[in-house]
């Protein structure tokens, strides 16, 4: 089968999302936890249970119990928790974790309920969420039926305050994408993920205004770069729902 550029764009966007999910891996330093399962928590009503390991050997599970819900009854956004556990999980001492309770598997499991809830009080995000945050606002759509009228074809880390989203248009067909330049970071200097300047930067998008922020800077990856960097969004802690966009001047 041969693939024409049309094709191969499909397929690029396919890798940039599947790619996309890795960018927020448990890493505790030179060490790697992967997802071995989420489950319901049988014993604590209103949370789910992730468990974690090496990737090599089963006997290094271990789960932890985390809040649906935050203090207040709200819902606690997937990358809120996901930042949350990552940051319990990396603290925890050697004895705590063979001291704790095992399930039926035999996994030692921990309740992370009062730690969560104190992460979601005073979010700590790190640099790799507000990637991730920025590039899933135009990562493909779950609904094959209901497709994304802009679409995210690849993402670059510029430094550890910007990031550039590669997008298209249905109607881009082999044309190359172009790039969108976005703050990783609120005017205090915090790094921001939920509500990024994704959702700031939709009205230029809808308007197709980006020309009058078309940098002259030359990037293999795309024909065009915008600079959305000064186009920021207050912090919130609640995800938006994604964002739709209609049109974009390219």
């Amino acid at each position: 089968m041969v693939w024409d550029e049309t094709g191969l764009s499909g397929l690029q966007a396919q890798l940039a999302h599947e790619m996309l999910s890795r960018v927020t891996a448990f890493t505790f330093g030179p060490d790697v936890r992967l997802v071995r399962g989420v489950v319901t928590s049988p014993d604590r009503p209103g949370a789910g249970r992730v468990v974690l390991w090496d990737g090599q050997r089963l006997d290094s599970s271990v789960a932890f119990d985390v809040p649906l819900t935050d203090a207040q009854g709200g819902n606690i956004p997937p990358g809120d928790l996901a930042a949350a556990l990552r940051d319990v999980a990396a603290d925890r001492p050697e004895h705590e974790i063979e001291e704790a309770p095992r399930d039926a598997f035999g996994i030692p499991v921990i309740d992370a309920s009062t730690l969560v809830h104190a992460f979601v009080a005073e979010p700590r995000f790190k640099v790799p969420d507000a990637l991730h945050a920025a590039a899933a606002a135009f990562s493909l759509s779950p609904e094959p039926e209901d497709p994304p009228e802009l679409r995210l074809r690849g993402f670059l880390l510029l430094d550890r305050t910007r990031c550039r989203l590669y997008l298209d248009t249905p109607e881009s067909q082999d044309a190359p994408p172009f790039g969108i330049d976005l703050p990783l970071q609120d005017e205090k200097g915090s790094v921001t993920v939920g509500v990024t300047a994704v959702h700031a930067a939709l009205p230029v998008l809808l308007l197709g205004e980006l020309e009058r922020m078309r940098k002259d800077v030359h990037d293999p990856y795309c024909h065009t770069v915008y600079d959305l960097v000064q186009v920021r969004a207050p912090r919130r802690r609640r995800d938006p729902p994604a964002p739709r966009t209609r049109q974009i001047a390219t």
